[in-house]
């Protein structure tokens, strides 16, 4: 027990010690060895600000299995990403091996290209850093994969947690930018807050009596004042500032 302590404080220094993220798959192949795994991969599937299809992915898997993975667009077919989508606890592989051909085919395909024999991958949602999948793999089998998954897991999730919120503090970066949030005005404010809180742009125009296009007009402006990616990125660095407490963003 002491052991696996150590290896998860190392984990979560070597993640604290995370300040680019260029250098995101160099810490993803640290954090491969001092877990033990065959693989690890880190895919944010939604991050507040980007548009759906800007991800962030490190992997530790072959650059064959990765261009393979890509040339048959297995990002839209794959049964681990489809699987945990729906799920809210860690979801072990070995479960959905035969629900189809396609889908055993997919595992065949990816042990050739040196995946790993087993695999879990952990879904990870975050009101503020939106939705990811840690994936951790091994060649073990049986009892022992079943050993390792049953002690590991839970310093996984830990590891998981930590590389999607320390990649969301680095994304946001307010100390590296230059804002002009005093000049947003009370509306944009106002909307912002709204907008980041889960209202669409309509509902937050039935609620303030203006039109939508007026709502888009100043989520854009704030969004332009503050350097942000999109008016949903913009309302996270609100909140990062302080310009927009926490609290106006209850629903």
């Amino acid at each position: 027990m002491a052991a696996d302590q150590r290896i998860l404080q190392e984990a979560l220094d070597c993640i604290r010690n995370l300040h680019e993220i260029g250098h995101l798959s160099a810490v993803v192949h640290q954090l491969r060895a001092l877990v033990g795994a065959a693989n690890l991969a880190y895919q944010a599937l939604f991050i507040p600000g980007r548009v759906a299809d800007d991800r962030l992915i490190a992997a530790t898997y072959s650059d064959k299995w990765k261009k393979l993975y890509l040339s048959k667009n297995y990002l839209r077919t794959d049964p681990v990403e489809i699987a945990a989508r729906k799920a809210s606890q860690p979801v072990d592989w070995s479960h959905l091996r035969s629900a189809s051909k396609e889908t055993a085919s997919f595992f065949a395909e990816a042990e050739r290209h040196g995946v790993g024999n087993n695999g879990v991958s952990i879904p990870l949602v975050d009101a503020q850093a939106g939705r990811a999948l840690f994936s951790v793999t091994s060649n073990l089998e049986g009892d022992d994969w079943a050993a390792f998954r049953a002690r590991a897991l839970p310093s996984l999730i830990q590891i998981g947690k930590a590389i999607q919120l320390r990649t969301a503090e680095i994304e946001a970066q307010p100390a590296t930018r230059t804002f002009r949030s005093s000049a947003l005005t009370a509306k944009e404010t106002d909307y912002l807050a709204l907008y980041v809180g889960g209202y669409e742009i309509k509902q937050i125009g039935d609620m303030r009596s203006v039109s939508g296009t007026a709502v888009r007009a100043a989520l854009n402006s704030a969004a332009e004042k503050l350097d942000a990616r999109g008016p949903r990125h913009a309302g996270y660095l609100a909140i990062a500032l302080g310009i927009i407490p926490t609290s106006m963003i209850m629903k």
